[in-house]
């Protein structure tokens, strides 16, 4: 059985994080072009999303973001309910937003890279790391088998956490405990795949640190966040260059800003439209919520709005927005501006309506 015990020497986190600091982001990412792919929606999705759907993509320092009715109401403009009302991300919770992460996973693993990289995947030269609590969330596993059913990649859950520490992040990451790497070929990983949200980017760095520490480095790391900043995947793709190892990565909706001195705290980037893949949607959004969306996290305790139940994200959500001098009444108030009729009018009601309001608003496919 293969398993890697906790470590304790400094990671290369902190002096990358140092360089990307001082980095202009907006000018590292720069103006990419926004294309768009169709996919043959697989029969588990097709009856409720048609026989096809449309991607909007764009790749930005090496990683895939997808615009998508799901992967908006994921970490993007937001979306509307089964009921027809408007919701930014952090008040899309629970199994509803869990069945759009499913799907918004299902149509990043169909994007030109990711599906190359599935193609080159099989069960002896690639695997998966979820990091707990979220990471499983992105049912990476099934996404890459319903791409093609002949993949089954070798999965584990990997517990990631934080410890105090003196510097200007106040936290260091450790393995909690050993990883159970089962299945794994770790004499000859090609291609492993992290899924879990990123922020800081401090985890996964530290993750690949103690993978190589065992003697296994592989070859290309694919970082799959349904929730990015721009900054996360920028140290991580840094982290990966300095120790040799090709980087790839993938997330919803948008790019993500985050606050200093932390870079936890991860808003919408109404500063920097090229971190957003539908101009349309953010033109939309930008014009009802203005700044109060780059003061506001895009979905506060990002863990809560999944699996926290329907009391712990709320009251979370309001002890955050309350130290930036907004409330969930403010953010709700703003939210039920927003029609549906708003939103045909504008001509987006169709980018704002995911799988899990069709699904559970008995709504039709439009074929």
């Amino acid at each position: 059985m293969n398993k890697i015990k906790p470590g304790s020497k400094q990671s290369i986190f902190f002096e990358i994080a140092k360089t990307v600091e001082k980095e202009d982001l907006g000018r590292v990412v720069g103006k990419k072009e926004r294309k768009s792919y169709q996919i043959k929606n697989h029969r588990i999705y097709s009856p409720i999303l048609g026989k096809k759907s449309e991607i909007i993509y764009a790749e930005m320092i090496g990683v895939t973001v997808i615009s998508s009715p799901e992967a908006e109401a994921i970490s993007g403009a937001g979306a509307f309910d089964k009921d027809g009302k408007f919701v930014l991300p952090r008040f899309h919770l629970g199994i509803p937003a869990q069945l759009d992460m499913e799907v918004a996973m299902y149509q990043l693993a169909n994007s030109p890279k990711m599906k190359k990289l599935i193609e080159r995947s099989r069960g002896d030269n690639s695997g998966i790391i979820y990091f707990a609590r979220e990471g499983h969330l992105t049912n990476w596993q099934k996404a890459m088998f319903l791409v093609d059913e002949k993949k089954n990649i070798p999965t584990t859950i990997v517990a990631m956490s934080h410890k105090p520490a003196e510097n200007k992040y106040t936290r260091e990451s450790k393995l909690a405990v050993k990883a159970n790497l089962e299945g794994f070929n770790l004499n000859n990983l090609d291609i492993l795949y992290i899924c879990d949200p990123v922020a800081s980017g401090m985890q996964h760095v530290k993750m690949l640190e103690e993978l190589v520490k065992i003697g296994c480095k592989p070859k290309k790391v694919v970082t799959i966040a349904p929730m990015a900043t721009v900054f996360g995947m920028r140290v991580i793709s840094l982290a990966c260059k300095k120790m040799g190892i090709g980087f790839e990565g993938g997330c919803c909706g948008v790019l993500l800003e985050n606050t200093r001195p932390l870079r936890y705290y991860s808003p919408y980037p109404i500063s920097n439209k090229n971190q957003v893949v539908d101009a349309e949607l953010y033109g939309f959004i930008k014009h009802f919520f203005g700044d109060k969306l780059e003061a506001s996290c895009i979905r506060c305790n990002w863990t809560g709005t999944f699996l926290g139940g329907p009391k712990m994200p709320l009251e979370a959500s309001e002890e955050e927005l309350k130290n930036v001098g907004i409330s969930n009444k403010i953010l709700y108030d703003i939210c039920q501006k927003i029609t549906v009729d708003e939103a045909k009018e504008e001509g987006i009601y169709q980018k704002l309506l995911p799988y899990s309001a069709k699904l559970l608003g008995n709504l039709l496919p439009e074929d």
